[in-house]
């Protein structure tokens, strides 16, 4: 066995990925939570605050929600450690185009001596669950043995081929929050509306204009559909997870429901969604 293929890897990521931790912990992923700003108040996501009482929150308290990078010095010290006890570090992050972990995280690194070890900072492009089958994927080839090399070829096809669809009870906190690329006339048409929308090369876009929760959840399905073999399918719920059944029942001829995995959208994701929000994080699979 040569060198390289004994070298130590370590996945790093965000709380966007929507992975729970304990999967996160078997697999020794290392995710770094954002902040949630909430009032005057910030939390961890994932590590100060629960899902569960994030929604409530959201739900009871008006205040305006946020949500924000790490400092770079949280970065700069995880990577510090890390380097000292791994050869490679592959750190993947929420698209850069809607938020600045990519970018705090290349600070990072630029703080590290040039005898560290490697560290590549990814853009996945993705967000939630689309992301997180990214990380899972890469982490899962990282502990049976797939060389620095492998794994960044892995990573790089992984990206082209995990897909993400979701849709919004209103769109004012995608529109508070400044992460949907529309002009403001779009915005107002789609008030009365549950729009599908679609990450597309790091955006979130239009996919389609449905105009209730149910025709709504039918496209959800019609995303799957349209998608020539699907290896992997996650269903994602905010507040909702009684809509998941009729999701599954939908799904269940073209994917068996049994293998759909479901997530809970975390507080780095739901604080742009809001309550409501559904979607699927689809892997097509690679050649």
């Amino acid at each position: 066995m040569d060198e390289n293929s004994m070298a130590s890897i370590k996945i790093v990521t965000d709380s966007s990925c929507d992975i729970p931790l304990s999967v996160a912990h078997e697999l020794g992923i290392e995710i770094i939570p954002m902040h949630i700003v909430v009032g005057d108040q910030t939390y961890r996501a994932g590590l100060d605050i629960t899902s569960e009482q994030f929604y409530q929150m959201m739900q009871e308290n008006r205040a305006r929600i946020a949500v924000q990078a790490p400092p770079v010095t949280v970065f700069e010290q995880l990577y510090r450690r890390l380097t000292l006890e791994h050869d490679h570090v592959f750190s993947i992050h929420l698209s850069g185009r809607l938020g600045a972990n990519y970018r705090i995280a290349q600070q990072a690194r630029a703080r590290l001596p040039a005898s560290s070890s490697r560290v590549e900072i990814i853009d996945s492009k993705l967000l939630s669950m689309a992301l997180g089958m990214v990380v899972l994927h890469a982490a899962r080839a990282v502990r049976d043995g797939a060389t620095p090399e492998e794994t960044a070829h892995l990573i790089n096809l992984l990206i082209q081929h995990c897909h993400l669809v979701f849709f919004v009870d209103t769109i004012e906190y995608l529109e508070q929050s400044g992460r949907l690329a529309l002009a403001t006339t779009v915005l107002g048409s789609m008030q009365r509306i549950k729009p599908l929308m679609l990450l597309d090369e790091g955006e979130i876009v239009p996919y389609e204009r449905t105009r209730t929760r149910a025709k709504a959840i039918e496209g959800l399905y019609t995303f799957v559909e349209d998608f020539p073999r699907v290896r992997e399918v996650t269903a994602l719920y905010a507040t909702t997870p009684e809509d998941i059944e009729k999701l599954l029942e939908k799904v269940d001829p073209i994917f068996p429901r049994d293998r759909v995995q479901t997530a809970q959208f975390g507080p780095s994701i739901g604080a742009y969604l809001g309550p409501g929000a559904m979607g699927v994080a689809v892997f097509e699979g690679i050649d």
